[in-house]
């Protein structure tokens, strides 16, 4: 089975550094999630310092992961390395004509590959376990150029005769489509000895699924990062491989795959890197919005969302209100019993409410337009069924008053997207979900701090 290598502390900060603190605390949390490789960069030197990649070493010490520091096929990279105690090196260098020529400064191919076996049979020497050799831009051989697959075939395993234990061939220009992914390293599997890792880089969107592919066509390793994050608009996503894998594959990865969804949830609130509403664990993809998948996912959710994603991700799915609003949800927040036609009239007029609205209602706009025809609703069960509000809490706070040691804790409510501190009308936002009285429990936690409270619903 695959090995899951997370690069969120390496390539992920090519997309945004982290405080000391948050890398910290989010190499424990990967992996207490159990993620076979984490993986760092080197020292530069005032890019990163020696004590912020130690503070990360020291962290996992108590850890299984393996820790890979990360550096150029250079002799000084992998001397910097060797300063740590850590058991992996990657080194990486371009063989391709495009990058040798505008890059490299001209250097030839035969140059390339001695850097690239000089670096590994160094990392030997001092006795790294684990040794990658990346060959930048590798997916352009399979796409025809620079000798074709079997000069890359060739290479890999050139490589692993002088070190390496695994050799990674990225597709840097997130060239490849699935099919393609899957076809590339079958074929290099069938040519070559050494174990392959898989980097797929996202720029036509099929990074995560390249990945998948490569993962069934037998690679060794496969990089990911939380959200995908990295340099441009990123690489594969640290859920999108690991879920489907286990879930629909059966692989044994040896990640805990119920704790994925709390994982990115606190990275988002963290960081401030908000969930797409088209990744897997948003908000938008536990809403159900058509009235006849609304009718079904009332009784058997999985026909809409995977089983493997519920109670897993989700512990419920949610619905919104639109036009297309089913009848049975009405029937379910009703008090008693009503006949079809009725809940079809209520129904088609919550309908037109909804079109007026321009979006989707409110509990209370449900529950308003329900009782003024003399029924009684279910407020318990309205709530738990439509998707819980989105709301900013803006708050202004005794100046003198330590805010950031109550901003942890706010951080770890599951209803809170984020807390932004800000200047202006306001000193404090907090994005949450209007679910479990969270505007009363930040009134409790902050108490007489609070000099003034104000709660903005969005549509």
């Amino acid at each position: 089975m695959a090995a899951i290598l997370d690069t969120t502390l390496r390539e992920g900060e090519l997309y945004r550094r982290f405080e000391r603190e948050v890398r910290v605390e989010l190499a424990r949390r990967l992996a207490e999630l159990g993620v076979d490789r984490i993986e760092l960069t080197v020292d530069y030197p005032p890019r990163t310092t020696r004590r912020d990649v130690e503070a990360v070493i020291e962290a996992l010490r108590s850890y299984e992961a393996t820790v890979v520091l990360h550096g150029r096929a250079y002799p000084r990279d992998v001397e910097a390395a060797a300063k740590y105690d850590v058991d992996g090196v990657g080194v990486y260098l371009a063989t391709t004509e495009i990058h040798r020529r505008f890059k490299l400064g001209g250097i030839s191919l035969e140059e390339a590959k001695r850097r690239l076996i000089e670096a590994l049979e160094l990392s030997r020497s001092y006795g790294f376990r684990y040794r990658r050799a990346t060959i930048e831009d590798a997916s352009r051989y399979y796409l025809g150029g620079d000798g074709g697959i079997g000069e890359l075939s060739a290479l890999v395993d050139e490589l692993g005769e002088a070190g390496a234990t695994v050799v990674s061939v990225p597709d840097t220009c997130g060239m490849l489509t699935p099919s393609q992914a899957r076809d590339f390293f079958e074929k290099l599997k069938s040519r070559c000895r050494t174990s392959l890792s898989a980097h797929f880089h996202n720029d036509y969107g099929h990074a995560s699924a390249n990945t998948l592919e490569a993962a069934l066509a037998g690679a060794e390793e496969l990089h990911v990062s939380i959200l995908g994050i990295g340099d441009r608009n990123g690489i594969a996503d640290l859920y999108e491989v690991a879920a489907p894998l286990i879930d629909v594959h059966g692989f044994r990865l040896g990640i805990k795959r119920d704790k994925l969804k709390e994982l990115y949830a606190w990275f988002s609130r963290l960081t401030g890197i908000k969930i797409s509403f088209r990744h897997p664990l948003s908000r938008e993809a536990q809403t159900i919005r058509a009235g006849v998948h609304q009718s079904m996912a009332l009784r058997a959710p999985e026909g809409y969302v995977p089983a493997g994603k519920l109670g897993r991700d989700f512990d419920r799915v949610f619905f919104e209100a639109t036009t297309y609003l089913s009848r049975k949800l009405i029937g379910r927040i009703l008090r008693s019993e009503v006949a079809e036609e009725r809940l079809r009239e209520i129904s088609i007029e919550l309908a037109r409410l909804a079109e007026k609205r321009g979006g989707d209602l409110s509990a209370r706009e449900i529950a308003e337009a329900i009782r003024s025809r003399g029924l009684e609703v279910d407020e318990q069960a309205l709530a738990r069924l439509l998707k819980p509000q989105k709301a900013y809490i803006l708050l202004n706070l005794d100046p003198r008053y330590p805010i950031r040691e109550k901003l942890r804790e706010i951080l770890s409510w599951d209803e809170v997207e984020g807390v932004d501190e800000v200047y202006g009308d306001a000193d404090l936002i907090i994005a949450a979900w209007l679910e479990d009285d969270v505007v009363e429990r930040v009134k409790k936690l902050l108490g007489r701090a609070i000099l003034r409270i104000r709660t903005l619903i969005t549509d």
